[in-house]
């Protein structure tokens, strides 16, 4: 989704600076280019960085069991039940 997304934003940076080399002249490029450029770097870091992000969301996602005994805590084992009688 993020590379069809990012290349949807790249596509109409290229459309809209052919169309101000049009409209304006070289002179467009100056501010054009690197505006591109910064949007190729900026995809690609957030794309790079989708990975940790993801293998975070995996672990958190299997770190809390809502079936397991909660260990301690304040006052732990004071309200204890008391063992069954044999």
């Amino acid at each position: 989704m993020l590379v069809r997304l990012g290349a949807a934003v790249v596509a109409m940076e290229a459309i809209a600076l052919v169309v101000a080399l049009w409209a304006f002249g070289s002179a467009v490029l100056l501010a054009g280019a690197p505006l591109i450029v910064g949007t190729v770097i900026l995809f690609a870091v957030v794309g790079l960085s989708e990975g940790p992000r993801r293998l975070l969301r995996e672990h958190r996602a299997t770190r809390f069991d809502p079936d397991a005994v909660q260990p301690g805590g304040l006052m732990s084992g004071f309200f204890e039940a008391p063992a069954p009688r044999p």
